[in-house]
């Protein structure tokens, strides 16, 4: 697998990379799709990880507009990147990460969205969308959404009232774990934490405080187990570690909720939010039908079925009332109201990619 924090540098590199016949051989800017709502043009062709979307809103979906629906998989960031680059395969709707959305829409390889046949998105959380999106056109439609905390053993972080990141970047603190605790291979994330321990918004461009956090992370470095974004929550499972950066997701999943030995934490000073979009590629053949689908997940009750079923928040605030009662209230995947003011979203512009990646490369090799 590439190591994340390279993707911000290709991130940069995929305008020359597509110029230079690594992706899609075409010679001039395709048109944006203009669809009406509920329009169908074709089959939906989706790129996705496995098991994302049940059968149930598959064949929901197919029985409704009477078209067919073909799911294809990737395992890899990289297999994603290079599949929809290539162009070989003619997609419909990538579901992927925000980050991944981001340095395939900087390489042309997204087609801007058309709001008119996305009705459902008046539905979406507006803490999870960038306020822009709509004057500057958009590219990508959240569908899950979760958080970049701290995963601890409370069997050895004695006070864990009020979890903060100087347990990972306070040296007075973080001596006591060292050799185990870990961060993301990722520099938004890693630079993110860094940048909230300090007091700074983790979108800042300024070049001191960005330095700054570089600098903490760097101090920090001697007293890591290590940069890992595979991993982690297992480690910490099994008692490999002590304290780990990770996603919320990862950690519901390696963590067993019965047990009292082990806690999530968004830390005081600040966490970021990651999401999960939908995309739909400049080689889609059936732009109309990708709209459609899309917004099929974006109704309400069929938004609460895709978060149940993999276990997420759903992006859609119309869906809380149709979750199950037992992930409604799980405060991992939905924070408190007080807890959601500390949480940020990440841009990913070509111009903080760069500035974070350079300070993270400096200290993750």
């Amino acid at each position: 697998m590439i190591r994340h924090w390279r993707l911000a540098i290709m991130a940069l590199l995929m305008p020359s990379l597509v110029a230079c016949g690594f992706g899609s051989d075409q010679t001039e800017e395709v048109p944006s799709p203009v669809c009406a709502s509920g329009q169908i043009d074709g089959e939906v062709v989706l790129l996705t990880r496995a098991d994302q979307i049940s059968p149930d809103v598959i064949d929901r979906f197919e029985r409704r507009y009477a078209v067919d629906v073909k799911e294809l998989f990737y395992e890899t960031d990289d297999e994603l990147l290079s599949r929809v680059t290539a162009g070989a395969d003619p997609f419909d709707v990538v579901l992927l990460r925000q980050d991944l959305a981001a340095i395939l829409w900087r390489g042309g390889q997204l087609h801007t969205l058309d709001p008119i046949a996305l009705p459902g998105r008046v539905n979406l959380d507006t803490q999870l969308t960038q306020p822009t999106s709509d004057a500057e056109g958009f590219y990508s439609v959240p569908l899950v959404w979760g958080t970049v905390g701290i995963g601890l053993n409370v069997n050895v972080v004695a006070d864990t009232a009020e979890t903060s990141w100087g347990l990972i970047f306070d040296l007075s603190q973080a001596w006591i774990y060292a050799g185990r605790v870990s961060v993301l291979d990722d520099p938004r994330h890693v630079m993110a934490a860094a940048m909230f321990y300090l007091g700074y918004s983790p979108n800042s461009m300024n070049r001191d405080e960005v330095r700054e956090a570089g600098r903490v992370v760097a101090e920090a470095k001697a007293h890591l187990r290590g940069f890992d974004s595979d991993g982690y929550a297992a480690r910490l499972a099994d008692g490999g570690l002590d304290l780990a950066q990770g996603r919320s997701d990862d950690f519901m999943e390696a963590l067993s909720p019965d047990s009292d030995d082990f806690l999530y934490s968004l830390p005081r000073e600040g966490a970021a939010i990651w999401l999960e979009v939908m995309a739909v590629p400049i080689t889609s053949q059936h732009p109309c039908s990708s709209h459609s689908f899309i917004d099929f997940l974006l109704e309400p009750r069929t938004g609460a079925v895709v978060a149940d079923h993999i276990g997420e928040a759903t992006a859609n605030t119309a869906s809380l009332s149709y979750l199950m009662p037992e992930t409604a209230a799980n405060r991992t995947l939905y924070p408190t109201l007080q807890a959601r003011e500390r949480l940020v979203l990440l841009d990913y512009t070509e111009e903080l990619d760069l500035l974070y990646a350079e300070e993270f490369a400096l200290v993750a090799e």
